[in-house]
């Protein structure tokens, strides 16, 4: 065995399928493994402190993780234990777990300089004064780990924003948040970039559904593919510099004078990147894991 895929298979079934089919074309021996059925050991003996099954796993080259902000903490650890076994892993566990905290990203991005919306943390009790005065209204609620758009709603007025507490507030879920600025320039769109091993794939514009501001894919948004240009690749490439990510989806919102960094993503879903922009990212994919697996 080469390479493990940890992946949960029913939400990413067609990359899975898509990244087996483009290493087997490599020659390249892969094996998609459910990141529930591992078990940890620890252990002097560190070549037998995983388990798949119950069984002894075979040592792999390469760990390649299709989880991305919903991972869980022992499915962290069994990335973090593969590495400490000396394999490498696509991404890092610890690049996964800053990535998937939002508020993280943000802090890390503005003490690099990469632009973003203006963002802060809000608790409990909330000062909706205060979110006006710094943030202002119409303005972007986030759950500060999600992904595939969830956990994020539109404030378009105050009247809005406290009610939305309200409700959360009823829920017994006091939960910190985020308040994002709300970049309106261009409603309902945003780029997604690909990165895989310092190099950028290509960038596809969303187009969120009639009703919606949120452009993902996933919920029902297009894509249509969208011309590079410098200063897409820059802030594509030095995100997932900084965040430590050998493969990143970077999220662009459009600014009068040119692009904010929204989020970056540790598993970018790349279905319709393939369908939209013409590019095979599963052989981008295996190409960079097979020169690191040489």
């Amino acid at each position: 065995m080469t390479v493990i895929i940890i992946s949960k298979q029913e939400r990413n079934e067609y990359e899975t399928d898509r990244l087996v089919t483009s290493f087997n074309s490599r020659n390249i021996q892969a094996r998609v493994c459910h990141p529930d059925n591992f078990d940890i050991v620890i252990s002097s003996d560190i070549t037998k402190t995983v388990l798949y099954n119950g069984e002894a796993l075979e040592v792999p080259k390469l760990v390649l993780v299709r989880l991305g902000a919903g991972i869980l903490p022992f499915q962290l650890a069994v990335v973090r234990q593969f590495e400490q076994m000396g394999v490498q892993s696509v991404n890092a566990s610890e690049a996964i777990n800053v990535v998937r905290d939002k508020l993280r990203t943000g802090q890390i991005l503005a003490s690099h300089n990469i632009p973003i919306p203006k963002t802060m943390m809000v608790r409990y009790p909330i000062d909706t004064g205060l979110v006006e005065r710094e943030i202002g209204f119409p303005c972007v609620i986030k759950l500060v780990t999600g992904s595939y758009g969830e956990g994020v709603y539109l404030c378009e007025r105050k009247r809005d924003y406290r009610k939305l507490m309200e409700f959360i507030d009823t829920l017994g879920a006091k939960k910190t948040m985020i308040v994002q600025e709300y970049m309106g320039h261009r409603p309902g769109e945003d780029l997604r970039v690909l990165v895989v091993g310092g190099r950028v794939l290509g960038a596809m514009r969303r187009t969120a559904p009639e009703g919606d501001f949120r452009a993902n894919i996933t919920n029902g948004g297009t894509g249509q593919d969208f011309p590079l240009d410098d200063r897409i690749r820059y802030l594509a490439l030095e995100t997932a510099k900084v965040m430590g990510l050998d493969i990143a989806g970077v999220d662009l919102l459009f600014t009068p004078d040119g692009y904010v960094v929204c989020e970056a993503n540790s598993n970018p879903g790349f279905r319709g990147f393939e369908e939209y922009c013409a590019v095979d990212v599963a052989d981008r994919i295996t190409e960079y894991i097979g020169f690191k697996v040489q």
